[in-house]
């Protein structure tokens, strides 16, 4: 069938599916989901479980070890990260990237029957693990409830929960979550001397308490024909009730009202404290649906907090911290600028180099393909966030290429004095197998991105979906609709049909170069494979990273103070930095959170806690123009005012967030090796004046004081090693003696001491302690010593191993690679790791290895599958292998874009190079195919050679430099400008190799002489 001519023939045919296209795609544009980054699912989930009292290295063996090594009997187990801290553990579990998103629900209902087999093993007094599987739930709508000082945290939550029940009724919100609520608590303060004096056991008082606070079925009697329920409240409805418990005691019945303070305050320390602007705040983070266009939510949500907002009492406000939803519909906004340049661009080149009529016909099948790319992407579900537009606008110079080339050869029939029907018809037929496997091949040069196993290539799939729909189209369009219109929109005859269009001096010209370079083919030949020696090594020696910054108005920073810093001290020290920001003029909002990483409002942002020795901090300013110097100005501020602590100040990235940027990691079994291996990595750390943060992953160790004690003195006073432990606990945090249910909250009570607050070290040798004899017991008579140690605070593992990294990151303005290398380099050469212990790097390395191999590791596939093309449209191997030898020159063009340009070679310049592959090999294709056509017509070889590759300068330098020049809007973008400059330099030496060095190489294989 030739499609061209059935065009032509069914005009009508044509315009509807061509009106389809266009009003689809209008329609879609508007429907298509919104987001700032595409959405994709976090493989990863995170079991939780307390053990309370137990010292890290019972926690890793008693709760971690069991839990970890019955979850790692799974299939698509990736990696298995576990902390384990005093009383509680902390497992990431990660599945394999590989995995389909669809089969990740399922895996994690086995993950929860296998926590749930396991938990019978773990040992008494250990909590319920919880399996919190939305650990990748990003909260891009995020908002600060904030407070004056007359409000307290109780009045806070209940409007912050007001607030939840209001938002999460909107259309497109999937959950509402809230950070920095504080768990309300009964203290009952007594003197301990008073408890011992007055033979009140804590154990007795808490079954009492429990026994007197239980909600009862007392049934119902039959009265008459009527039942009778009859209800005994067994609860305590008010604090008075608490007070007003009887108590039997040595002397007597007594009121616990009457010996004791009780009263209604928060649990100490906290666990989360979360401050906006130098006030107290409670987090509120909105979970949209990623098929639902977020800018749409965000409006639904506006209008719910309109309701509920004016209600709110003076002196509450809420803080907008995190918008996805503006932030999408700008970056979307300014995308669609860039795309409208681009396209402009490309008309306004195609017309003064082709002629308007010729840009007309050509601009119009961008359109179209445009608006068909749109309705595809809908039906796919698809949606439009910066990834995909950057698709569109790598694709609109190449998206012209199959409509250049049928338009030019009709052009130039015409002139000849061809009929334009006959010219557009030829036009389209003769080339099209080549320009559907040259289009074939574009896409499949981006195909090892889409088929990437990893969570980094993951976030750029709708990059390859964009491309691989809008290159198809291209092609489709090139026969149907840029002939249908080329037949009225070019002219008709030629003004003189005898003139050869080539017959010109700049044509003559270049002819008799190109013979001269094909006459000394070994020079021209040996010069390329120096300059491709040169660019390699200049490489080497540019800058890399692994991903650029974004342009935000924000950044954050991770503050970590010492191991035994409680939240209190880091909040109290961080007042003074709360208001050193809100000091600075471009500084609009500061939010920091204390004992953990907030609510995941980006998706690629860290996961700390909980830590009490942690703040994060986010800063939004008034301008993206001012947020590096911001960020570098706060890094200074930090480390010249507060040293002892460990500040990570970042812009925001899209790569997945690490601990450090330098993490190398010894794993073994034995903990005093692993603190030799990894001070000696620390020393070489030390050694290197480019990095800064030089750390151990485990942290410092913490004072830790435990009383030893004797059976043989408590023995004979009556006290047990729990009446022990009881005391202790009561002198410090409290021990609980059951709960007080108020609403919907269940409000422990706690025991304490009336001293706690000013509880002494020395005064754990006095404490009163609980026995069956009638005399007072001090703790320094039943203990045989005080042990007082420094510990490790938390034991890490990996994969069920221990692990400990030596941590660094590279000063400002160093290179992270080359400061890694260095790094690796010497430890290898000066550490020697005993037999049973691994050496493997961690952080920003791992995550840059793990995508570039994913990435590579499809590369083989999508060579074979461009061989293949190559093979069925020459059907000789001579060919395929004179356009793939082409393929490493375009690194001259690379090196040359980048340094021009001012851009690193990064993850982004990584994609700019797969797409160069299949643009270099297109545009290889036509001229080849082209040479294919002139030697059947009769020519000499060394002249088919020759006047193909005249015919095809035009086509190929209009596909290059409509391309390049598209490019232009995503060359200042602070994310896709690596791959800009890539694209645009690699190109640029691509069409100048395609048109004077492929042809040398032509004849060379060949062995056509000049």
């Amino acid at each position: 069938m030739n499609i061209a001519k059935y065009s032509l023939d069914n005009t009508k045919v044509i315009y509807f599916f061509l009106a389809v296209l266009l009003i689809g795609g209008i329609l879609s544009f508007s429907n298509l989901g919104k987001k700032e980054d595409a959405p994709f699912v976090i493989k990863s989930a995170v079991i939780m479980t307390r053990y309370p009292g137990a010292a890290p290295a019972d926690v890793e063996r008693l709760i971690t070890e069991p839990i970890s090594r019955e979850i790692q009997s799974m299939s698509g187990v990736y990696k298995i990260k576990s902390e384990s801290m005093y009383g509680i553990s902390k497992i990431t579990f990660e599945m394999l990237p590989s995995l389909p998103a669809s089969s990740i629900p399922q895996k994690w209902d086995e993950l929860r029957r296998k926590v749930l087999n396991i938990q019978p093993m773990l040992p008494s007094g250990s909590s319920v693990p919880i399996v919190s599987d939305d650990f990748g739930d990003v909260f891009g709508i995020y908002y600060g409830l904030t407070a004056d000082d007359g409000f307290s945290y109780e009045e806070m939550r209940n409007w912050a929960e007001q607030i939840k029940t209001q938002v999460v009724t909107a259309d497109g919100v999937m959950k509402v979550a809230l950070f920095g609520t504080q768990t309300e608590v009964i203290n009952i303060f007594i003197s301990v001397n008073k408890l011992v004096g007055m033979g009140i056991d804590p154990k007795q008082l808490a079954g009492l308490l429990q026994s007197q606070n239980q909600i009862i079925n007392t049934g119902e009697i039959a009265a008459g024909e009527q039942q009778l329920r009859v209800v005994a409240n067994g609860m305590y409805t008010t604090v008075n009730d608490i007070r007003n418990q009887v108590l039997t005691t040595k002397s007597g019945q007594v009121k616990l009202g009457d010996i004791a303070v009780i009263e209604k305050g928060y649990m100490e320390p906290a666990n989360t404290i979360m401050h906006v602007n130098g006030k107290r705040a409670i987090g509120i983070g909105v979970s949209t649906d990623p098929e639902k266009d977020v800018v749409k939510t965000g409006e639904m949500v506006d209008a719910k907090l309109a309701e509920i907002l004016p209600l709110m009492p003076v002196g509450l406000q809420l803080e907008s911290l995190y918008l996805e939803n503006v932030i999408a519909n700008d970056a979307n906004n300014g995308f669609i600028i860039n795309l409208i340049e681009s396209i402009l661009i490309v008309i306004v080149i195609i017309m003064l180099v082709m002629g308007l009529r010729a840009g007309l016909l050509i601009g119009s099948s961008l359109i179209f393909s445009i608006g068909g790319t749109l309705l595809i992407m809908s039906f796919m579900g698809v949606g439009l966030n910066r990834t995909s537009l950057a698709g569109f606008i790598i694709a609109m110079g190449m998206l012209v290429d199959n409509a250049i080339v049928v338009t030019d050869n009709a052009q130039i029939a015409i002139a000849r004095g061809v009929n334009r029907r006959k010219a557009l018809i030829d036009g389209a037929t003769g080339p099209q197998w080549g320009l559907l496997g040259a289009t074939f091949i574009a896409i499949c040069s981006f195909l090892p991105l889409y088929l990437a196993p990893s969570a980094v290539a993951e976030i750029v799939k709708p990059l390859f979906i964009v491309l691989a729909i809008s290159l198809g189209l291209s092609w489709v369009l090139a026969l149907t609709q840029t002939t249908t219109f080329g037949n009225f929109i070019l002219k008709a005859k030629a003004k003189d049909g005898a003139k050869d269009p080539y017959d010109k001096p700049f044509y003559h010209k270049f002819a008799s170069i190109l013979a001269v370079l094909i006459k000394k083919k070994v020079l021209t030949i040996g010069a390329m494979i120096v300059l491709f020696i040169g660019s390699l090594v200049v490489m080497g020696t540019m800058p890399q990273n692994f991903f650029p910054s974004l342009d935000k108005p924000y950044f954050r920073a991770d503050v970590f103070y010492p191991d035994g810093y409680s939240i209190n001290d880091v909040t109290q020290q961080m007042k003074t930095v709360e208001a050193h920001l809100l000091k600075q003029p471009h500084v609009k909002r500061v939010s920091i959170t204390f004992g953990s990483t907030p609510l995941r409002y980006y998706l690629a942002s860290t996961s700390v806690g909980p830590k009490p020795n942690f703040a994060n901090v986010l800063i939004e300013l008034t301008d993206s123009k001012y947020t590096k110097d911001s960020e570098e100005e706060f890094d200074n501020y930090m480390k010249a005012n507060f040293p002892n602590a460990i500040t990570r100040t970042t812009l925001f990235k899209l790569s997945p967030a690490v601990d450090a940027a330098i993490e190398i990691g010894f794993i073994g079994n034995n903990v005093d090796t692993l603190v030799m291996l990894t001070n000696q990595a620390l020393e070489i750390m030390h050694r290197n004046p480019d990095l800064i943060n030089i750390r151990n992953s485990w942290g410092n160790k913490v004072p830790v004081w435990n009383p030893i004690f004797s059976q043989e003195r408590a023995q004979p006073l009556g006290v047990s090693r729990q009446g022990m432990a009881q005391s202790i606990q009561i002198g410090t945090n409290g021990m609980p003696l059951g709960e007080y249910r108020e609403g919907d909250q269940v409000l422990p009570i706690l025991l304490k001491g009336n001293s706690a607050d000013s509880f002494m070290i020395n005064d754990l040798r006095t404490l009163p302690v609980f026995g069956t004899g009638q005399e007072t017991t001090s703790l320094e008579q039943v203990v045989s010593d005080f042990d007082f140690q420094y510990r490790f605070s938390n034991v890490k593992d990996y994969n069920r191993q221990m692990v400990m990294m030596a941590q660094c990151d590279p000063r400002r303005g160093v290179n992270s690679i080359s400061a890694f290398n260095a790094v690796w380099k010497q430890v290898q050469k000066e550490i020697n790791i005993p037999e049973g212990y691994t050496l493997k790097y961690f952080g920003e390395q791992e995550s840059q290895v793990e995508s570039n191999e994913a990435l590579a590791e499809n590369l083989p596939l999508a060579f074979f599958l461009m061989f293949v093309t190559l093979l069925l449209l020459f059907k000789t191997y001579r060919k395929p292998t004179v356009i793939l030898l082409m393929l490493p020159l375009i690194f001259i063009g690379i090196v040359l874009g980048l340094l021009v340009l001012g851009k690193s070679f990064d993850f982004f310049a990584i994609l700019g190079l797969l797409g160069l592959i299949g643009m270099n090999i297109k545009n290889a294709i036509v001229l080849v195919d082209q040479i294919d056509i002139e030697s059947q017509a009769g020519k000499q070889p060394l002249d088919a050679v020759i006047s193909a590759t005249v015919s095809r300068i035009v086509p190929v330098a209009m596909a290059s430099g409509t391309t390049i020049l598209g490019m232009l809007p995503l060359l200042f973008d602070a994310m896709f400008g690596g791959m800009a400059a890539t694209i645009m330099g690699g190109l640029l030496v691509a069409s100048i190799l395609t048109l004077f060095v492929l042809p040398v190489a032509y004849c060379a294989i060949h062995k056509i002489k000049g």
